[in-house]
């Protein structure tokens, strides 16, 4: 009697059929059309072959608050949740994150990005700069309408006049010398006084008033002005007062603003970052 010898290749693709066939009728009682390919045991989504999806799913990422909210709200419902992040100045909703005895597959989303405005980009650029005389006056005269300048006393000055104090800073050295001589001892000092002037009145601080990300309220930042004398020419400063606070402050209007947005609906907001 001939002994047949099946071929490897046979063997593997009468594995997979027969593996597919099984499989199958775990799928056909699956809520999505799905079918078991026989080669190397693959499974097919069928979902694109039909006239609609199965179910909704996707992700809205913006930048707008009043668009993200409108959108979160029209999904509103039991399960769905908000996840705040000030830090990054973010925040992603979850539509069907479901619940602990129904998860959900956390795939139909909703992202927001806040965007920086160009006048609050020009301020984080400029803080803690050094600049000559020419630069931080024409950037003072480019951001004119957002500044107010401050002499020592606290005085409200024109921006114009507190730019030509700055173009018109001079650097003053002065230096004398005390000679002391006894019998068995000598003594020599030397003293150097460095001073900056101007024609003009010079400046003591600036505030910047400007709304820093689009969709949050105006906020008034206080600049320190500072003048480094230790070159031939005079170097320029100016330092946000403050900035941590500053940041602190911002993310906490973001937050409080989305979760009042969302205080009359049923979307959950919770303060971090959600990962699934």
């Amino acid at each position: 009697m001939a002994q047949i010898i099946a071929e490897p290749t046979t063997i593997k693709e009468i594995r997979d059929m027969v593996m597919a066939q099984e499989l199958q009728k775990t799928l056909d009682n699956a809520d999505c059309p799905a079918v078991a390919m026989p080669r190397d045991i693959q499974i097919q989504n069928l979902e694109s072959l039909g006239t609609g999806r199965y179910r909704f799913r996707g992700k809205l990422e913006t930048a707008s608050i009043p668009d993200f909210t409108r959108y979160c709200k029209g999904f509103a419902g039991e399960g769905v949740r908000c996840f705040i992040d000030g830090d990054d100045m973010q925040a992603v909703t979850v539509f069907n994150l479901g619940t602990l005895d129904k998860p959900g597959h956390a795939d139909n989303t909703a992202g927001l990005k806040l965007k920086k405005t160009a006048p609050f980009i020009s301020l984080l650029n400029i803080n803690g700069q050094k600049n000559r005389q020419k630069e931080l006056a024409e950037w003072l005269e480019d951001w004119s309408e957002y500044l107010l300048a401050f002499t020592a006393d606290g005085e409200v000055l024109d921006i114009k006049k507190a730019v030509a104090g700055v173009r018109q800073i001079t650097i003053e050295s002065t230096s004398s010398q005390d000679h002391e001589d006894n019998d068995f001892s000598g003594k020599r000092s030397l003293m150097e006084s460095v001073e900056a002037k101007s024609k003009a009145i010079i400046p003591a601080a600036f505030e910047f008033k400007c709304v820093p990300y689009e969709g949050l309220g105006e906020r008034r930042i206080r600049l320190r002005y500072s003048i480094l004398t230790g070159g031939d020419i005079p170097v320029l400063v100016l330092r946000i007062v403050q900035l941590e606070a500053v940041m602190e402050q911002i993310a906490v209007e973001f937050r409080d603003l989305l979760v009042g947005q969302f205080k009359e609906t049923t979307v959950e907001t919770f303060i971090g970052e959600f990962k699934a």
